[in-house]
């Protein structure tokens, strides 16, 4: 289940989100959108380093290297992760835990 499913799932069972549909929408597509980025600049600065580390000279500039292209897959598993874990994750768990369960309206007076 995504956002949407979940937009849509909440609107059967009777709740009005409003604006919050249109900012879970948009969200939801800007987060697919930097997974594309993170993973594009990711791999590109990462071949970087990699050439770096090929051509250094002594051993401390490899080393030097090593370390910081460790942290940049790091870097990118980790933001990976959460937005996979946002977009994909999340609502499924809003979903299992009944967030938007049966939804009885508050008569008005």
């Amino acid at each position: 289940m995504t956002w949407s499913g979940l937009i849509t799932s909440a609107a059967e069972k009777g709740f009005n989100l409003g604006w919050i549909k249109e900012l879970l929408t948009a969200l939801e597509w800007i987060l697919w959108v930097a997974l594309i980025l993170v993973g594009a600049c990711g791999a590109v600065y990462a071949i970087y380093v990699g050439v770096k580390m090929a051509r250094a000279d002594s051993s401390e500039q490899r080393e030097e290297a090593k370390k910081r292209l460790i942290n940049i897959i790091v870097a990118i598993a980790v933001t990976i992760a959460l937005i996979l874990f946002f977009n994909l994750v999340l609502p499924l768990i809003l979903d299992s835990l009944n967030v938007f369960g049966s939804y009885e309206p508050t008569p008005t007076p």
